[in-house]
């Protein structure tokens, strides 16, 4: 029996169908509908029978908007250093540009998922094979709940086949009924490898020797811990242990092929919404108490410790200067306030603009990337001695990870608090800001402190 989704759906393919052959190319076409309410995490879960290794979850800290995404229609892959992010954009462009959607919802269309490397000029190792320098994919299916309101979208392409439409419909009413999973079991850790720890601590002080000598006045040095298990890591069970233990924050979900970098990062990169452009500085950080009072006596040391105070200030000063070249009215408080997370708080400063229409989001991208929460400062300087002294393949750690929709609008945020699971291993990776007067042994236990969201996602942390 044809529906009426189906009969609008084939009616989208037949337009586009003359709309290829007039421009010699395939059409994308993008069909929504609005659904009733679906738990996120079970369609991201069963979805996995269908695209097993194909999958993407994003939510924002209130969790007013959320997309899981399965299925590839469409990759997007930009070569070069300084190009990649407008490269990403442009060729998303045209095609969202030359695409055909129903007209009867306008509020949700094509979007784009993805990420960019921290440093596509960084020598690079096998760990981050799957991930290229910036890709982002075009979900076959994908479900957005934004503003309490609910949509499944489905992509495809002037030239399907009828057959290929009649199962896209199938597999989406089945993903729409949110079908119960069975539980799934955690694998154990078998042992944490530390990589390179006292070289790290030696990197540290190499570092401050050169800050103390006036080369620069900060830099962000990562390392990694490998963390090995008796089975299979279930990526569901990952997400579903983030989505209850790091509920404020940003959670993201990327599969490609048997890898999966996934992650809860409180810090927000950018986002582009009409003319409005949001930002924030974290940087600055420390443990939570065991009590009331000691996590309130923490906090406090937090707003005036001297180290932490220059250290978030570098970041506010570097993105307000990055904005004001093309935006105007960028607005931030006077001082910081407390981002409080599970494990850890941190020195937060919310940043406001306005731009205009000439401005898009890869411009915004490439004037804040990366922040001196993630680099350094100067912005050019850091980045070399990173590739000097740090040991580690950053891949897309710390880098810009978001979407972008058809009308250059889209949200990015640094993925950091991450790891990247590889079967039967995880890489997990922290970094801390370097400056003058930092000792090696308080930044080493501050990583320690940075797994923790990670680790216990894992099941590797026994919460009392």
């Amino acid at each position: 029996m044809i529906t009426k989704q189906f009969h609008h759906i084939l009616g989208l393919w037949e337009e586009a169908k003359v709309k290829a052959s007039n421009i010699n190319q395939p059409v994308l076409i993008s069909y929504t509908e609005k659904v009733d309410q679906l738990d996120p995490l079970k369609y991201f879960k069963a979805s996995a029978r269908h695209f097993p290794g194909q999958r993407f979850y994003w939510s924002n800290p209130t969790k007013s908007h959320v997309m899981v995404g399965a299925g590839v229609a469409k990759e997007f892959t930009a070569n070069g250093t300084q190009k990649r992010f407008h490269g990403i954009e442009k060729e998303w462009k045209r095609f969202s540009g030359q695409s055909l959607k129903n007209q009867d919802n306008q509020k949700i269309g094509p979007v784009i998922y993805g990420g960019f490397s921290f440093d596509p000029k960084k020598e690079k190792t096998k760990l981050w094979d799957n991930f290229a320098d910036a890709l982002f994919v075009l979900p076959t299916i994908m479900f957005t709940s934004i503003d309490n309101e609910n949509f499944m979208t489905i992509n495809y392409w002037s030239d399907s086949e009828e057959s290929h439409l009649q199962e896209l419909m199938r597999i989406k009413e089945e993903l729409g009924k949110g079908s119960s999973i069975s539980h799934a079991f955690a694998p154990e850790i078998v042992k944490c490898l530390e990589m390179d720890p006292n070289d790290w601590k030696e990197s540290i002080q190499t570092v401050t020797n050169r800050i103390s000598d006036g080369v620069m006045d900060k830099v962000v040095l990562a390392r990694e811990l490998r963390v090995l298990f008796n089975d299979e890591i279930n990526v569901d069970l990952v997400l579903e242990n983030l989505l209850e233990e790091q509920s404020n924050s940003y959670l993201f979900t990327v599969e490609r092929g048997s890898d999966c970098f996934i992650g809860a990062t409180p810090e927000q990169l950018v986002k582009k919404d009409g003319n409005q452009v949001h930002s924030m500085c974290l940087a600055g950080s420390i443990g939570r108490g065991a009590t009331l009072q000691e996590d309130e006596k923490l906090g406090k040391n937090l707003l005036t410790d001297n180290k932490n105070i220059h250290e978030h200030e570098l970041v506010v000063q570097m993105i307000k200067s990055a904005l004001q070249e093309v935006c105007h009215d960028v607005t931030t408080p006077t001082e910081p306030n407390l981002y409080k997370m599970k494990h850890i708080q941190h020195l937060h400063t919310p940043v406001t603009a306005n731009t205009g229409k000439e401005v898009t989001l890869a411009d915004l991208l490439n004037l804040l990337h990366p922040t001196p929460a993630l680099g350094g400062y100067p912005r050019e300087i850091s980045m070399e001695t990173i590739r000097e002294v740090e040991k580690l393949d950053r891949g897309w750690y710390a880098g810009p990870l978001g979407w972008m929709d058809a009308q250059n609008d889209g949200e990015f945020i640094v993925a950091i608090r991450s790891g990247l699971l590889q079967g039967k291993e995880a890489s997990l990776f922290a970094g801390c800001g370097i400056v003058g007067d930092s000792d090696p042994e308080s930044e080493y236990r501050e990583t320690q402190m940075k797994f923790r969201p990670m680790l216990s996602a894992l099941g590797g942390i026994k919460e009392s």
